[in-house]
């Protein structure tokens, strides 16, 4: 102990500086409430003050209830107005924020879905029948042009705010948010945020024989952003996948082939090489 010596360490030298402050005020992904007192979390968090923002599906102006709309440029339309959101009347390029919230379910007519009548009523702007899609696939048809016109009209790195619901159609889950952001991935638009929106109140039901899916009480909010080529690429199959397929594939076939060396229902699996299955597993035996 005696012996020890005594050392000395310098001070580490650093150049970083904790910046920001120490805060939980701060914009969350889930909430509970109504759509006015989300949507302006969503709006401050993404669209800065003075851009032009198109709500294309405006109807009575829900989402504008808690925002001073004068910080924006808002062109605000919907069927009523004349514009349908599938045909908007500006040039390419030229808008800095698009908000689209169509109807979650689709009326077909009749008595069909007569209970929610109320949604294409209320937000003006399903203007045509579909002749040729029905149900669950005439919302996401609405979704995808409408988001197309979107993507025409939007600047680089413009943003796009979705609102929509899943949902169960024809006894099976429709999960509209998975369905439209694999869509516009391949449109060139880039996900960027998504909010959910559980409601306050219980959602109401007529009748009840059984219950078999959880009802549904949330929705989303979806950010997009539009991107350029050259910093986006569509995500593609990975060509290894089919060579690590491929291999798996061989082994099986020649374990199956050690059990059964006569058998003629071994499957040729063709690599990359040029060479078969077939003819690697002869070539190790």
């Amino acid at each position: 102990m005696a012996n020890q010596k005594t050392v000395n360490l310098k001070p580490k030298k650093t150049n970083r500086v904790a910046r920001g402050l120490s805060t939980n005020e701060l914009v969350f992904s889930a909430y509970q409430g109504t759509n006015d007192e989300v949507f302006p979390q969503v709006l401050a968090l993404h669209v800065p003050k003075g851009s032009i923002v198109c709500d294309v599906t405006y109807g009575k102006g829900v989402f504008w209830k808690g925002i001073d709309t004068a910080a924006y440029e808002l062109r605000a339309t919907d069927l009523t107005t004349g514009v349908d959101c599938r045909r908007l009347p500006y040039g390419d390029s030229m808008i800095d924020c698009v908000v689209f919230d169509p109807p979650y379910m689709h009326t077909p007519g009749g008595t069909a879905h007569q209970n929610h009548q109320h949604y294409e009523h209320y937000y003006n702007n399903n203007g045509t029948s579909h002749t040729s899609k029905k149900y669950h696939e005439a919302v996401l048809d609405l979704y995808f042009e409408g988001s197309k016109e979107a993507f025409r009209v939007l600047k680089p790195n413009g943003i796009l705010i979705i609102k929509c619901q899943d949902e169960v159609c024809a006894n099976k889950q429709r999960l509209t948010h998975v369905e439209i952001i694999n869509e516009l991935l391949q449109m060139g638009l880039a996900v960027v945020d998504l909010f959910v929106v559980v409601r306050n109140n219980k959602p109401g039901v007529s009748r009840v024989l059984k219950q078999v899916h959880a009802r549904k009480n949330h929705s989303y909010f979806l950010v997009f952003r539009k991107v350029t080529p050259s910093s986006y690429r569509v995500q593609k199959r990975n060509d290894q996948m089919p060579l690590h397929l491929a291999e798996e594939t061989r082994h099986s076939v020649y374990r199956s082939s050690r059990v059964r060396p006569d058998s003629k229902s071994v499957s040729t699996v063709r690599y990359a090489s040029g060479k078969s299955a077939t003819d690697r597993a002869s070539k190790s035996r």
